[in-house]
């Protein structure tokens, strides 16, 4: 299996103080407006090839990374875009019936979450070379890592999505969301942090958007 990786990367500095505008509504209002509009600026691109044809292979991320126990997503992802791609192929005329005898198919949404936290997790691993420190379970952030170049803790939370539509709109929902959660603890005041979203979008069986959103306390 491989993959084409398209990556938006997004980086700004932030501090425990902005972290702290999360905690009301009132306070992220004032985050959106002074904030926010600094995290999207000069946005970084690349393309990137994961070949999962090596060892350890795709299953290995999955079994690292993955909240839900599930055996070769990318075969349930393969899958939904075979049945898709027939059904948009043109079909011999039939008679009409009351209800459609073929319909769009679904994606399995268990599959493509477990699939993208296990390209989060491979992204994050090869590319940013942070080690994992905790896979937490049923709690925000999905991941948390270690940066040996730098010796700060990173916080990650991973997003699985079919449609990116509006991608900044949705980066700064679930940033905002993220950092609701982690304004409370004491983990961020006791030394450097990088709090990361990560939105991955399956756009085909062969290709993936992802889309990063990088704050580094400064």
């Amino acid at each position: 299996m491989i993959l084409d990786v398209s990556v938006t990367e997004y980086r700004h500095s932030i501090t425990t103080q902005d972290v702290g505008l999360a905690r009301d509504r009132q306070t992220i209002s004032i985050l959106r407006q002074t904030h926010v509009p600094a995290w999207f600026t000069n946005p970084v691109r690349s393309q990137l090839i994961a070949d999962f044809t090596a060892p350890p292979g795709f299953q290995w991320y999955v079994d690292k990374y993955s909240e839900v126990t599930t055996q070769e997503p990318w075969n349930d992802i393969q899958l939904y875009f075979q049945r898709a791609s027939r059904l948009q192929s043109p079909q011999p005329q039939q008679r009409m019936l009351y209800f459609p005898l073929r319909s769009q198919p679904l994606l399995n949404l268990a599959a493509m979450a477990s699939a993208a936290e296990a390209v989060a997790g491979w992204y994050c691993e090869t590319y940013y070379n942070w080690g994992l420190v905790a896979r937490p379970l049923r709690v925000t952030p999905d991941l948390m890592f270690y940066d040996n170049a730098s010796s700060r803790l990173a916080l990650v939370e991973v997003k699985s999505t079919s449609n990116m539509g509006n991608s900044t709109s949705k980066l700064t929902t679930e940033m905002i969301n993220l950092l609701k959660v982690l304004a409370p603890t004491k983990l961020l005041h006791s030394g450097q942090f990088i709090v990361a979203l990560m939105m991955i979008q399956v756009a085909s069986a062969t290709e993936v958007h992802l889309t990063s959103l990088i704050l580094e306390e400064s």
